[in-house]
């Protein structure tokens, strides 16, 4: 008997007036939820933003987009074999980059695009600047939720940001 009172406390709590969910009422259930194994993919569009040849109005843009989706073309310049990248930076602002959000760890998307022996490899990298290192860092971190395709670095870039 006390089992079927709370039970029907806690159903009363939980609805409103309306008769559906109290919190998120203006977002569906494939919004709300996290994005599962076998769901297709988000696919976004993306306007342009600074060129990658302007140091301070890219890095001023980055951090006015810190935590949002931007597609960056990065040029990665890879150490030995088994180590970590060298250095990676969009044009002259270097970053940290994480791949935790990849199923593939970024240097096997390195190998796969610009092969195993490259040493530098420039690529359209999608992800959110400026995220928390778990360490003390003097470069701001990018993490890679999407590797694209390789950059021609010869061509004028721009950094873009999801809309």
């Amino acid at each position: 008997m006390t089992r079927c009172a709370v039970l029907i406390m806690l159903l009363c709590g939980c609805v409103t007036s309306k008769g559906g969910p109290e919190m998120g009422d203006d977002v569906t259930d494939k919004e709300r939820r996290p994005m599962r194994k076998g769901d297709p993919e988000p696919v976004y569009e993306f306007e342009p933003g600074p060129p990658v040849t302007d140091t301070a109005g890219l890095t001023a843009w980055l951090e006015a987009h810190r935590g949002k989706r931007l597609r960056l073309p990065i040029v990665i310049e890879l150490g030995a074999p088994g180590h970590r990248f060298e250095r990676v930076r969009v044009g002259d602002v270097e970053l940290r980059v994480t791949d935790l959000a990849l199923g593939v760890p970024l240097s096997e998307r390195i190998a796969q695009k610009c092969g195993r022996e490259a040493r530098r490899c420039a690529l359209w990298l999608e992800g959110r600047y400026g995220e928390t290192p778990p360490f003390p860092d003097p470069f701001p971190q990018y993490e890679v939720v999407k590797v694209g395709e390789v950059v021609d670095e010869k061509t004028e870039l721009k950094a873009e940001r999801a809309k």
